[in-house]
């Protein structure tokens, strides 16, 4: 109980469960997330940004919608589409989004 209430009990059972995966999945969560954290932290506010698990029911209808076929995707406003890790591609995806937006504002990034 103690460790839940500390936080400490969500970080040892997420470290347990990511101890299942291979060591390959591991590193590209890991690149993932950092990449997003950058993502986050460049843009703030004038973007939104959802995670969605591609498992999830959620994510099965957004990768037929999209025709999601690899990972990770980006899809911004529900318009454009980008897959792959290439930080300069994604970038002037969102600049170019950003542009366009009459308030400034991307509404939306999902990431898949």
């Amino acid at each position: 109980m103690l460790y839940d209430q500390s936080g400490i009990g969500q970080k040892v059972h997420q470290e347990i469960i990511m101890q299942e995966y291979p060591p390959e999945m591991i590193e590209e969560h890991i690149r993932l997330s950092d990449w997003i954290a950058e993502i986050s932290q460049r843009y703030g506010a004038d973007i939104e940004i959802r995670l969605i698990d591609p498992q999830s029911g959620l994510g099965l209808w957004k990768a037929i919608r999209y025709w999601v076929r690899k990972y990770p995707t980006f899809i911004v406003n529900g318009k454009e589409k980008y897959t792959g890790w290439d930080r300069d591609a994604l970038d002037a995806i969102l600049q170019r989004a950003l542009h366009a937006e009459k308030a400034g504002q991307v509404e939306q990034v999902e990431t898949l």
